[in-house]
């Protein structure tokens, strides 16, 4: 049979541990056709054949990102960037925001991304009051860099009808000023950070499209083949988004693989969760969709649900206090019993669950819910696949736990990179260096999945890589060395197994006869640089279903 595409003299990482070298490819109708020498791959070349030689190039499967936020990082590209290096306290922000006022016309909103109050001299959040004197008469919003904060001014608040009489909503805070009770313009987790977002213009259909063809070219640029959107509604109404994705699929503005994952407000009012239960297969059938509907190019994935904060806000739910500027033991998002009711109602119903758990508390309480539905069964390990995002604190016993469940772990190696420095700050040096422990998650068995959490991070993969290897942070500090791993594995983590995390391994995440042609070629070998110099590596060019879809 003569192959559409071959791909002769290469370097190639199949990262299929039956063959795990090859120097040779060929690819017919979008699948890989020979894997092997360049003499045996010859053998499959026609006169209608295109032939490469890659000249001992690289190439290895397509990155799979198993957990970004797609459409807020192409959202956010025209808000203030405030997560850049220079910019080193409260007046720096403050500046940005005056210049942007000026630019704007009265009354329209201001948005900026990316700050971290633990890179700033100051070591706090702006306030309302310093957003009200620079821009009086906008709409101020700034999001941390971890999504789970944002700091408005007075206008916002007042639009939101928030005032100090408002109570916080359950697994949110509203922060205030201990003297006169009055907010400071901080909104702490996603229940009370909803407050702020129902104010907020809305996303247009259009737009949602136009940002996904940004998604596709970026990522593409960056070896991504495929990704799961972690919060699909989180940016707009969800039947606008899903109807968008499919679209911007059919007319070929997204090229990228997408599982969708469900995000639980865009179903649920947590305030009324009793309710909301009574009436779930009404809401969940309302849109005809659960886990696994869809196809190799969309497809719906797990249902999203947040348990805690974050570690840099001091809202990561934990069992021991921390914080740099108090101490605090966290919150969580929601009641247990409640998280019970929800994963029990859920896995009833066939979906995937997918669980954001960062502090160590959070964790056992998700762990919990799973036991109830799983209970001691060996035979449900690899049908459920539910998960828990982030694992950042985790203790031995949790991983012994998570291994007999079958739970995986999905984290993001990038953050010790990108975060790094303000985890010290805010967890200590101890706590710190016992952090994304992902050796010892792989030494017992915990199968593990590298993601990014864009635009928590760059989300660039080779960067991913290069932090799980090196393990340090941006400013070149050791982070728990003895937890790092080899390129080798790090490749791993982040193709096939995030293929297997949404029930794709048959079909893509190796370079493997059968599977989807879904390649990168990189300028070096990951295995074989120096290791401080895998950060450097580039891609030369990225293909999908055997079709070259970036090019350097």
């Amino acid at each position: 049979m003569n192959a559409d595409f071959v791909l002769l003299g290469g370097n190639v990482i199949t990262i299929d541990l039956k063959k795990p070298r090859a120097e040779a490819i060929a690819i017919k109708d979008g699948r890989f056709l020979q894997v092997g020498s360049s003499e045996e791959v010859k053998k499959m070349v026609g006169s209608g054949t295109e032939v490469r030689d890659l000249g001992g190039t690289t190439v290895i499967p397509g990155f799979n990102d198993a957990h970004c936020h797609p459409l807020l990082f192409a959202m956010s590209l025209e808000d203030i960037n405030l997560g850049e290096s220079s910019i080193r306290s409260v007046g720096n922000i403050l500046n940005l925001v005056a210049k942007q006022a000026g630019r704007q016309e009265v009354g329209t909103w201001i948005k900026g991304k990316g700050y971290d109050q633990n890179q700033l001299e100051e070591g706090r959040h702006v306030t309302r009051w310093e957003l009200d004197d620079v821009a009086p008469d906008h709409f101020v919003r700034l999001t941390h860099f971890g999504l789970h904060s944002s700091v408005v001014n007075s206008k916002v608040l007042a639009l939101a009808g928030i005032t100090k009489d408002t109570i916080d909503p359950e697994g949110g805070r509203i922060e205030r000023d201990p003297k006169t009770g009055e907010p400071t313009g901080t909104i702490l987790e996603m229940p009370a950070i909803a407050l702020i977002d129902k104010v907020m213009p809305k996303t247009s259909y259009r737009d949602v499209i136009e940002n996904l063809g940004i998604v596709n070219q970026t990522f593409l640029s960056q070896g991504i083949t495929s990704y799961s959107d972690a919060g699909v509604g989180l940016q707009a109404d969800l039947p606008r988004v899903i109807g968008a994705y499919q679209e911007a699929v059919e007319t070929g503005v997204l090229n990228v693989r997408c599982n969708l994952e469900m995000w639980h407000e865009s179903f649920l009012d947590y305030s009324r969760i009793n309710e909301e239960l009574e009436t779930l297969d009404e809401r969940l059938f309302r849109f005809g969709i659960r886990s696994g509907l869809g196809d190799e190019r969309l497809r719906i994935g797990p249902f999203k649900i947040i348990m805690d904060g974050a570690i840099s806000l001091g809202t990561a739910a934990t069992y021991e206090p921390y914080g740099a500027e108090s101490q605090s033991t966290g919150v969580l998002t929601m009641k247990p019993r409640m998280l019970n009711k929800l994963v029990s109602a859920l896995h009833q119903r066939g979906w995937q669950m997918s669980i954001h758990a960062i502090g160590d508390r959070a964790t056992d309480v998700v762990l919990d819910a799973y036991e109830i539905v799983l209970g001691h069964t060996p035979q449900v390990k690899k049908k459920h696949r539910h998960r828990i995002e982030h694992c950042f604190l985790m203790s031995l016993s949790q991983m012994i736990r998570m291994e007999r469940l079958g739970v995986l772990c999905v984290t993001q190696p990038q953050l010790i990179l990108d975060a790094g420095d303000g985890h010290f700050k805010q967890l200590g040096e101890q706590r710190t260096q016992g952090a994304f422990r992902f050796r010892t998650m792989l030494d017992n068995n915990i199968f593990t999945v590298f993601s990014s959490d864009r635009p928590c991070s760059s989300g660039v993969p080779m960067l991913g890589i290069h932090a799980a290897v090196n393990r340090r942070t941006k400013s070149g500090r050791d982070y728990g060395l003895e937890q790092a791993i080899s390129p080798e594995v790090a490749l791993r983590l982040y193709t096939i197994n995030g293929a297997y995390a949404t029930f794709e391994e048959a079909i893509k995440g190796t370079v493997e006869v059968g599977k989807l042609a879904d390649l990168v070629l990189l300028d070096e070998d990951p295995t074989k640089v120096e290791p401080e110099r895998i950060k450097d590596i580039s891609v030369l060019a990225t293909m999908v279903g055997g079709k070259i879809a970036y090019e350097k």
